[in-house]
């Protein structure tokens, strides 16, 4: 199912706990009248190019960009009609950041410059929050709260050059067994499939070399990294494609691939179907 072309801009009304993702994909005519909100709008780019204008001043942007727009700052959206933009946003309440007010006077205005680590971090902050808000949990909008606020202080941080190194998350080798080590990042990774990663970065993560956690985790799961990541990545997309109408394009981005054709190819090995061919038949079951 391709995805819905808006020739308007999403009309968004914040739950309670103030963050909401939402979803954008443009048609060529796409227009909309200078505008501003209450809240803060951080926008990911997807796909496609053009330009926010946010009082008065140009912000060009591409894929993988961030765009931020302040509470009640006026801005508008212009599309190259040859590439019409697909965004993401998440719209952020002042409230959610009423324990550090300056915050959001903290992060840069328009576009946000990003080193390629920064980069996939956003992107994973960005398919977390999609998950979550999709599958709606119990616990979810404080998890969502909790996302919101580290993808905020991260760009603060970067934004005035503040970053520090996080602390390794998993305990040192010595104090566990490496296969206990390993046995619990598969069970977390049922909860960051989505995550940009390759297996030297796992490995490392753990503190291992390559081979040694290969072995364990071959050992543990019965199968490949790569091949165990696909696993989750496919079942998670059915789901999706049986139980919400969002495009196979969100879907793709959601589940962790960063194109189109590489979500296409692993759907179709495993299950002899493209996606929309398999949506329709369980839509006919």
């Amino acid at each position: 199912m391709p995805p819905l072309k808006r020739q308007a801009p999403v009309d968004v009304a914040l739950p309670d706990f103030g963050v909401y993702l939402l979803e954008s994909h443009h048609a060529p005519e796409f227009r909309m009248v200078e505008q501003s909100h209450p809240f803060l709008e951080l926008f990911f780019v997807l796909s496609g190019s053009g330009a926010f204008q946010i009082d008065g001043a140009r912000h060009d942007c591409q894929r993988n960009d961030v765009i931020v727009v302040p509470p009640r700052h006026r801005h508008v959206i212009h599309d190259r009609p040859e590439q019409p933009l697909s965004l993401y946003a998440v719209c952020v309440a002042p409230a959610v950041a009423c324990h550090e007010p300056d915050l959001f006077k903290r992060l840069p205005i328009g576009r946000v410059r990003l080193g390629k680590t920064l980069a996939g971090e956003v992107r994973a902050s960005f398919r977390r929050l999609l998950f979550e808000q999709t599958r709606q949990r119990s616990f979810g909008p404080t998890l969502i709260v909790g996302l919101t606020l580290e993808l905020l202080a991260a760009l603060a941080r970067h934004s005035t050059n503040d970053d520090r190194q996080a602390p390794a998350d998993y305990l040192d080798a010595s104090a566990v067994t490496r296969r206990a080590l390993v046995e619990r990042y598969v069970a977390a990774l049922a909860h960051r499939f989505f995550e940009r990663a390759s297996l030297d970065d796992a490995a490392a993560e753990l503190g291992m070399s390559r081979r040694r956690f290969t072995s364990l985790f071959s050992d543990i799961t019965g199968c490949t990294w790569a091949d165990y990541l696909t696993q989750l990545r496919i079942d998670y997309s059915k789901t999706l494609l049986r139980e919400t109408t969002r495009s196979i394009v969100s879907i793709a981005f959601e589940c962790g691939y960063e194109d189109l054709s590489s979500f296409y190819r692993a759907f179709k090995r495993a299950t002899g179907l493209s996606p929309g061919q398999w949506r329709e038949r369980r839509q006919r079951a």
